[in-house]
């Protein structure tokens, strides 16, 4: 694990004009992360069927970073989509939750003090989680979720081939399906192949070292796509079996009539706080873990040195945390 970024600050919301201001953290146009900035804004309130959270960590995703780089719109932008934190008020109606109880949620604005989050995309976050280990989990976990058991619904039976293991949606991919008791083959680079192994796959093939197309051809009942940008539709196609499915986070337009093609994306079909619980029994239960590589402060300097590190090879999920 490489070590935390070492900068603490503590920040505290205040009172101005009679109204509760918070810290945030965004932009207003596009560039590196040097465009980072930190704003005064008002605490967002919870309507129904919202809570407010009091944010405790932050999880990095690379969507994030493209935003910022093709901003263009002067306004004030507020990023952060993967939040753990405490609930610190409950919106009209809201029975399920109590003040003070751990959470973890999908929603947006989080690089900020507090944050406001859709009952749906909410669930609640045990104490043998920590606060950092569930912000690092949520989008890529929410993405390999459904795409095994909404975009496709996968088998014990099945030979599941994963293009990305090494990456956060593929690691979480290989244990989810290792879990099912499929036959699963992880594809990545030779530097990883002992990590992805460690997960359970049956067998792990080296892009880098060899021809992936031709070493698993027509190998897949379920070829799965998560590598940067769904790089490769020709060679998913190779490796899946006649009459299988592909599931693919690439955005080509691909047809053929040897398989199915699905793509992944946003879907009110399952919710985020439906996948989101039944990872987090996983991990709860010691099925499901994903490594945590840095952690910086909730801050106008860590959030600039996290995203720094984004842009740069990274071993772990870099994750922002509250002091």
């Amino acid at each position: 694990m490489l070590p935390t970024f070492s900068l603490k600050v503590t920040l505290t919301a205040k009172l101005e004009n009679g109204g509760i201001i918070m810290e945030a953290f965004g932009f207003t146009h596009g560039g590196g992360p040097e465009v980072f900035e930190q704003f005064s804004l008002p605490t967002p309130e919870p309507i129904s069927n919202q809570i407010q959270i009091e944010v405790k960590a932050v999880g990095l995703n690379n969507r994030e970073r493209m935003e910022r780089k093709l901003a263009s719109s002067g306004r004030q932008i507020v990023t952060g989509r993967d939040v753990t934190g405490v609930v610190s008020k409950l919106g009209d109606g809201v029975t399920n939750y109590t003040v003070g109880q751990r959470v973890i949620a999908h929603t947006e604005h989080g690089d900020a003090q507090y944050v406001v989050a859709d009952l749906d995309a909410v669930t609640p976050l045990p104490d043998s989680i920590s606060f950092e280990v569930g912000a690092a989990m949520i989008t890529p976990g929410i993405t390999a979720y459904k795409a095994l058991n909404f975009f496709t619904q996968m088998q014990p039976s099945q030979t599941i081939i994963i293009k990305g293991a090494s990456g956060g949606v593929g690691e979480i991919a290989v244990q989810l399906a290792v879990a099912s008791g499929a036959t699963v083959i992880g594809i990545g680079a030779s530097q990883n192949e002992a990590r992805v192994k460690a997960l359970g796959v049956s067998e792990y093939v080296a892009y880098d070292q060899q021809k992936i197309a031709q070493v698993l051809a027509n190998r897949g009942d379920l070829v799965v796509n998560v590598a940067m940008n769904g790089a490769g539709d020709d060679d998913d196609l190779a490796m899946v079996k006649p009459g299988g499915v592909i599931v693919t986070v690439s955005h080509g337009a691909v047809s053929s009539s040897k398989a199915t093609f699905v793509h992944i994306r946003p879907t009110d079909g399952m919710s985020d706080g439906a996948a989101l619980e039944a990872l987090i029994d996983l991990m709860a239960a010691g099925n499901l873990s994903l490594p945590v590589g840095q952690t910086f402060p909730l801050s106008l300097d860590g959030i600039i040195a996290a995203y720094s590190a984004l842009e740069e090879p990274h071993d772990g999920r870099l994750v922002l945390t509250a002091q």
